[in-house]
């Protein structure tokens, strides 16, 4: 049984893996795994500080051994992390359901169940393998499916020592540590919760007469500390910001990552229409769904956590792994506004363990209900996701680029088969591919290509491969002169200019378009003594966050040679 479920998760996984084009953090996967050092500040392993570079060296190590980049081979490693992650979740939830597994320490009861835990384990593991939840991370060609991985694998030494109270358990784990410190800082907040399970039980076990001595697994976590001294030198000299996002509402984002662990991408989709229209007006539009989702995923959430009173050393256990870091993010919520779905997926399984807990240990027609309702979540939540179009349909009015016609916008394909819940909608990562054949299709090798934020070259320049030259707008606000002073020169004898858009940093989206198109004018026509056409307005590619591409155009006939 164990086997078909590893099997049907890793087709999961697999299926549709190159489907889309890279979003932007993938490519700057991408872009640290390209380099041509290792070492020194253009090297791999220094990319960044933000993020710290064990992914970037794994990728890379898989990049040059099959010497491949396609976005396949970029996200191939994260797939065989999401694959090794179904077996280890079946250790672990076995670990903590099954009497016969569970440790020896900790207060966890042992008496005989009649193979009822060893079934719980198995619902468990079955409902993370079809999850859309944890098969999109491990399509994501981010260190996120390794972090998952490594949280199980840290969840299960932790167990097997206090199962074994044995040496070899605590060098995996401060070996195991150490990697999760370099692949997520928020790997963290990990280790923090088994602590506090440590901790508990070494207090519980002073006023019971159970004794308990912590020490020896503090001294694990102590030398993985050491092991991530290095990186946290250069991590505290290096970093150059902390992305916070937007401001946000610490708990209402919290709902809302703890509810996406249970529906996945594809139903309820906030892209970047959805949000500019606002979450209030979203949630409005999707109450129905909305509300049925809620429910069919909470519903057994909070029964599971009711079944875990009955549950000695179990209970404990999870409320740290689950409790700990949420308190953690919270705390440090003033400061860092990092309450995001993608820096607390190692909370996921917890979420589940509690789910399948509710569903299948309650009694009569409820139990077949919310069983049923999870199944649901999970086959509704594999047909959004995996069922979704990547067509982009034109949509008019058509626009004018010199002798050809380019639509308005592309739209979600009209006809996609899982429309009937994204609502036109759609899951799916920012359409770069899309984008860069369009500029593919009408710039020549000496037109421009101008991008705004710059980072935006991060994963344009995949795609992009050096056929242009390209320039960079700021992320701040400039006026016309300073953009003038930044790029005139470079507009000098161009035939078309285009301008990319994604992610803008500018109060109005649309204010670096107006200010080339009078830098422009300026150097084609009132000193040039050219003319241009009416420029392509911003042409939005409708997913995810969207891409925009908007085109100035030179009057071919009047250009001075």
């Amino acid at each position: 049984m164990l086997l078909n479920l590893v099997l049907a998760g890793a087709l999961l996984r697999l299926i549709g893996l190159g489907a889309h084009s890279l979003w932007l953090d993938e490519g700057a996967t991408w872009a640290w795994v390209a380099r041509d050092a290792w070492w020194g500040a253009d090297g791999t392993v220094f990319a960044e500080a933000n993020h710290p570079p064990a992914w970037w060296i794994i990728t890379r190590l898989w990049v040059d051994g099959f010497g491949s980049d396609t976005e396949m081979a970029l996200r191939a490693p994260a797939a065989l992390c999401g694959i090794l992650t179904i077996p280890l979740a079946w250790l672990v939830a076995r670990r903590l359901l099954d009497p016969t597994q569970r440790p020896a320490r900790g207060g966890f009861d042992r008496s005989p169940d009649e193979g009822q835990g060893a079934r719980l384990a198995l619902w468990f593991t079955g409902f993370l393998a079809l999850s859309t939840y944890f098969t999109e991370y491990s399509q994501e060609a981010r260190m996120y499916a390794l972090l998952i991985l490594e949280g199980l694998g840290l969840t299960w030494l932790y167990l097997r020592w206090l199962d074994k109270d044995d040496r070899a358990s605590l060098i995996g784990y401060a070996l195991l540590a150490a990697l999760a410190l370099h692949t997520q800082y928020f790997a963290l907040w990990i280790l923090c919760g088994h602590g506090v399970h440590a901790l508990w039980l070494w207090r519980r076990g002073t006023k019971d007469g159970t004794p308990f001595n912590p020490l020896p697994f503090v001294l694990a976590c102590v030398g993985a500390g050491l092991l991530f001294i290095p990186w946290f030198i250069y991590m505290v000299t290096h970093y150059q910001s902390i992305s916070t996002g937007d401001p946000h509402e610490p708990f209402g984002r919290l709902f809302y990552v703890l509810w996406r662990m249970g529906i996945g991408p594809g139903i309820v989709v906030i892209d970047r229409p959805r949000l500019e229209e606002g979450v209030t007006s979203v949630l409005e539009e999707e109450a129905l769904l909305a509300g049925i989702t809620i429910v069919l995923w909470f519903v057994p959430v909070v029964l599971g956590a009711l079944k875990l009173r009955r549950m000695p050393g179990v209970a404990s256990f999870v409320w740290c792994n689950l409790l700990v870091p949420i308190a953690l993010v919270l705390a440090i919520f003033p400061k860092f506004q990092l309450i995001h779905e993608r820096y607390l997926v190692f909370l996921a399984p917890w979420m589940l363990l509690l789910a399948v807990l509710g569903a299948l240990t309650t009694r009569g027609v409820l139990r077949h209900l919310l069983t049923l309702g999870l199944l649901v979540l999970t086959f509704g939540g594999l047909f959004a996701y995996h069922g979704v179009s990547t067509f982009l349909a034109p949509e008019p009015p058509m626009q004018r680029l010199g002798e050809a016609a380019v639509p308005s916008r592309f739209m979600p394909d009209p006809q996609d088969p899982a429309r009937v819940l994204n609502h036109g909608h759609p899951f799916g990562k920012e359409p770069w591919r899309q984008a860069q054949a369009l500029v593919d299709q009408h710039a020549g090798p000496r037109d421009l290509v101008v991008m705004h934020p710059p980072y935006l070259r991060l994963v344009w320049d995949y795609y992009e491969r050096g056929k242009r030259e390209s320039a960079y707008l700021p992320r701040e606000t400039l006026d016309a002169d300073a953009v003038d002073a930044l790029l005139g020169d470079r507009l000098e004898n161009r035939t078309r200019v285009f301008l990319i858009l994604a992610h803008e940093e500018t109060e109005d989206p649309d204010h670096y378009f107006r200010v080339l198109h009078r830098v422009i004018v300026k150097r084609w026509v009132e000193d040039g003594g050219g003319r241009v056409d009416a420029p392509v307005r911003p042409i939005l590619f409708d997913t995810s966050w969207g891409v925009r591409v908007a085109v100035f155009n030179r009057r071919l006939s009047l250009i001075h040679i």
